[in-house]
């Protein structure tokens, strides 16, 4: 881990050693199959990129699925009102909405507790607008979360910083996080563990959830068809989902 001026920046692992981070599930009774989802997007001062993304990735991956029920959610961290992305939003097939907070940049933890509470369904499929590729529309992973109760949160594995780094008691626990680009979680989870509003509140969001997670006994779930790094590049692979630092793959 490197510092700069207090704040903690995580060096990324090589590609290899993150896609080989064991899962962690364990064995509890079925839940009830509900296909039912809130798409949750963060714009950021690129029209160009949000669109890209809503149209490109998010809604031929929805269309893949027409006996889900799904909303969007975009919320606008931009400094100016992306007005062409909101007609876009309005124009969705799906109960959507479009939330820009007058030039205000929330952050990401304070803007997907904001979308929690104002989510309609009991899953979240969280993707960057800033970077990102849909290889294959099928790359929604929701079925842990159906086969286990303790599981809160899909994604990519990888390596984290030691807790006490975050704040949090080293008791043992594998040092690993969802990395934040691209996850599927529990609605009900973030409402009653929501992300930090304060010092981790963007840069680390990811791994200090991912800690708070584990630290109340729920599981974080790897799933291998999807690649999310940070500052990093995709190894090959037969991926279904890519959120990388590359404009394009």
């Amino acid at each position: 881990m490197m510092t700069n001026g207090g704040r903690c920046f995580f060096p990324a692992a090589p590609p290899a050693t993150a896609a080989k981070v064991p899962s962690v599930v364990s064995q509890l009774p079925s839940i009830s199959l509900v296909k039912a989802a809130t798409v949750v997007l963060l714009a950021y001062n690129d029209p160009d990129r949000a669109r890209r993304r809503l149209e490109r990735e998010v809604v031929p991956s929805l269309r893949r699925y027409p006996d889900w029920t799904f909303e969007i959610i975009v919320i606008d961290n931009s400094a100016q009102r992306l007005d062409a992305l909101a007609d876009v939003v309005a124009n969705l097939p799906w109960s959507s909405r479009y939330l820009w907070h007058d030039g205000r940049n929330l952050l990401y933890g304070p803007s997907m507790n904001l979308a929690a509470g104002l989510a309609a369904h009991p899953f979240i499929l969280y993707a960057c607008m800033q970077h990102g590729r849909m290889h294959d529309p099928t790359w929604i992973e929701v079925a842990p979360m159906w086969a286990n109760e303790q599981i809160a949160m899909c994604g990519h594995l990888f390596p984290s910083a030691p807790p006490g780094e975050l704040g949090f008691a080293d008791s043992g626990q594998q040092r690993f996080h969802i990395q934040g680009g691209v996850l599927a979680v529990r609605t009900d989870v973030i409402r009653r563990f929501p992300y930090q509003d304060r010092e981790w509140a963007h840069g680390g969001s990811d791994v200090w959830q991912s800690y708070r997670l584990m630290q109340e006994g729920l599981l974080l779930h790897g799933v291998p068809t999807v690649f999310s790094g940070w500052m990093t590049i995709a190894p090959p692979g037969t991926w279904k989902y890519v959120h990388d630092y590359s404009d394009d793959r």
